[in-house]
């Protein structure tokens, strides 16, 4: 199977904010042909989000079974980590509203 390059870059703010906060995902299979012997395949992927000047990059690369393993369980957290805080954020921001009257 051929796997397609990954690649979403999409502003987090709504129009009128801060245009500085963005999420830029890249994922793509790195190949590396020696001159004798048969190529070597490698993982390139990586995460970054920015907010208004602060900027985190959060590398999944691979090129072995550990660290492939390892880079799913990191994606794996954060997606859910990021499921949880938006039902909390949610819910927060409905309690706020319910105190603002």
């Amino acid at each position: 199977m051929t796997t397609k390059r990954f690649y979403r870059r999409r502003f987090l703010n709504r129009r009128g904010f801060h245009a500085g906060a963005y999420v830029l995902a890249d994922c793509q299979i790195d190949v590396f042909r020696p001159l004798s012997g048969a190529p070597q395949y490698s993982i390139d992927a990586q995460l970054t989000v920015a907010d208004c000047g602060r900027i985190a990059t959060i590398d999944f690369a691979a090129s072995d079974e550990a660290t492939a393993r390892n880079a799913l369980h990191k994606a794996r957290l954060l997606r859910d980590v990021v499921v949880d805080f938006t039902a909390a954020l949610e819910a927060t921001v409905d309690d706020w509203r319910d105190r603002q009257g």
